[in-house]
């Protein structure tokens, strides 16, 4: 049962966020929103509807809720901005109207306007910042007239018990708006420092590691090793003829020709090993706790797989190959730049050897 709920529960609030990434925290927020009021003001009716048998108290009631359900439909239809301005209009609209005409300002119903101040900057998007300022005056206004003028007649003439239950009701969704506030900017704090760091890692194109992330790592890598003095190996592969690749076929074949290439080096490398885009049509691998020669049949065998492998773009498929140049830790002065050194010269002897070979510096 709590499954199930819990199930439903993220469907209603993820309503509308498929395909739009970029306002998905500000859609939840708006359907938690709306959630949150609902519940609140049903439990409201109930009070209205056995203890007072108020037919207009819960009709204002059932209001909010359809104006709540509609911002549902909004969401699903991707009218965001539409469906957190008449949310929040509505509750505000609501708060108003009990304060002032139903229970009066000795319940402290006005009180939740201090907590509705931030929702426009939640449930809006961030071009409407005008809006956001007006919404959150008139939140501020609602309050002070509320709070400072003596309200018309009341609707219900609340008992003290009851005015009690009322206060709970409206504190409590002060205090929930406040938890939902709180936990959506410490998701999207969270989020978006992930997002960064894997922008500031990660190599777009490919996926694997960027040149920054590759020598973080290998340095980390290389301190182990040397530590426990096991093998450890650091290669360079370059795709043969990148440049014709691109100037026959067009760079989107090219981008192509990198993916598959960083499909199948990360495809034939154990999770300890560390490879990464060095740069251009070049890759880095970093073979830890690995011997030259075990090194060596590793990278024949990538070498021959991606010689084998049709690279396809469109209608349009061709063939590369690869040269690699190879190193071995020998002397524990050496740091991860003097390793890549010699794999890059070891690269060039592949490529004076006539290309598509390994050779060791």
């Amino acid at each position: 049962m709590y499954k199930r709920l819990k199930s439903v529960f993220k469907r209603v609030i993820n309503i509308g966020c498929d395909g739009d990434d970029y306002n998905a925290h500000k859609i939840r927020v708006c359907n938690t929103f709306a959630l949150l009021s609902c519940s609140i003001v049903l439990l409201d009716a109930c009070l209205f509807v056995f203890f007072y048998q108020s037919l207009t108290a819960v009709l204002m009631n059932m209001l909010l809720v359809v104006a709540c359900c509609s911002a549902l439909v909004l969401q699903y239809y991707r009218n965001h901005y539409i469906a957190g301005l008449m949310l929040f209009l509505s509750v505000i609209s609501f708060i108003f109207i009990q304060a002032y005409g139903v229970v009066g300002n000795e319940v402290g119903v006005q009180n939740t306007f201090l907590t509705l101040l931030p929702m426009p900057w939640l449930l809006l998007e961030g071009s409407r910042r005008s809006t956001k300022i007006l919404l959150s005056v008139l939140c501020c206004s609602c309050y002070f007239f509320i709070e400072y003028h003596q309200p018309i007649q009341q609707l219900i003439a609340l008992e003290d018990t009851h005015k009690g239950v009322l206060q709970i009701l409206y504190e409590l969704l002060a205090m929930l708006v406040l938890i939902l506030i709180a936990i959506t900017f410490d998701n999207d704090r969270y989020k978006f420092e992930k997002k960064l760091k894997t922008m500031a890692t990660t190599d777009g194109l490919t996926g694997l590691s960027n040149r920054t992330k590759l020598f973080i790592e290998g340095d980390r890598a290389l301190c182990a090793v040397k530590r426990h003095k096991l093998p450890f190996c650091v290669a360079l592969m370059d795709i043969d003829h990148f440049k014709k690749v691109n100037d026959n076929y067009g760079h989107s074949h090219g981008d192509a020709a990198l993916q598959v290439v960083a499909k199948l080096l990360a495809e034939n490398t154990r999770e300890s090993d560390i490879i990464g885009r060095y740069g251009g049509e070049e890759f880095a691998l970093i073979l830890q706790g690995t011997d030259l020669s075990s090194a060596i049949d590793k990278l024949n065998s990538i070498r021959e797989k991606i010689e084998a492998e049709p690279i396809c773009y469109g209608s349009v498929c061709i063939n590369c190959t690869a040269s690699f140049g190879v190193t071995q830790l020998t002397n524990p002065g050496q740091n991860l730049t003097d390793l890549f050194d010699q794999a890059d010269s070891a690269l060039y002897d592949s490529k004076d050897k006539g290309r598509n070979c390994v050779s060791v510096y």
